[in-house]
């Protein structure tokens, strides 16, 4: 079941429009499923981290559109010569393009996606771009997940499992790094658990694949 045919999950209310219906399936018909849950996790969670701080997010739709495209770029079908999130940024662009998303709402989908994995960043810019960068974050690494009630956590898990995310993640990054590692910058070290491991220098995919980790 697609997220976006759900009115709400864990306590957040799911955005039900053309513009979100037509992501998903663009998410659906790009993505390995595992990596669909995460982009809809990602949403959720998000959704739930910056309720946490307090702060509200005007344009969901805008929002939804970039959490659950966030990902494209690790795609083989979306691959260019750029960091994933840029090439995943740009993906969404045309996808906004297509349908006639306004040019300043398109940005702000675009640098949500962009920024995704730079901390300090995205959480000083709009709420729509700051939920895409905590929601990941928390997804894949953990961070804030104290912060959820267990409650909640179960039931977006039991909607939309991890389905072995952890060595999945892993793998598709290495493919990633392989077919393109001088475009590999590590703007979310923590997330390789390798703080001085820049993978444009020493572009190791099995070093690479000994660090990433998930504490979700």
């Amino acid at each position: 079941m697609a997220l976006a045919r759900l009115k709400s999950v864990a306590g957040v209310t799911i955005p039900d429009t053309a513009l979100c219906c037509a992501a998903v399936d663009l998410l659906e018909c790009s993505s390995p499923e595992w990596l669909r849950m995460h982009c809809l996790r990602t949403y959720v969670f998000g959704s739930l981290a910056v309720r946490g701080l307090g702060r509200s997010v005007v344009d969901e739709e805008a929002a939804f559109c970039a959490a659950v495209l966030h990902d494209l770029g690790l795609l083989p079908s979306y691959r260019r010569d750029n960091r994933f999130e840029v090439d995943g940024a740009n993906a969404a662009r045309e996808f906004c393009a297509k349908h006639r998303v306004p040019p300043e709402r398109a940005d702000v989908i675009w640098q949500a996606i962009a920024l995704h994995t730079s901390p300090g960043i995205p959480i000083r810019l709009a709420d729509e771009i700051a939920l895409v960068h905590l929601g990941a974050g928390l997804d894949f690494l953990g961070f804030g997940l104290d912060q959820v009630p267990s409650r909640l956590v179960e039931e977006l898990l039991e909607i939309y499992p991890r389905m072995n995310f952890k060595a999945e993640f892993r793998n598709l990054l290495i493919e990633h790094c392989r077919h393109n590692p001088a475009a590999q910058v590590l703007t979310w070290p923590t997330m390789l658990r390798a703080p001085r491991l820049h993978i444009a220098r020493s572009a190791d995919p099995d070093r690479i694949a000994n660090n990433v980790g998930s504490a979700v």
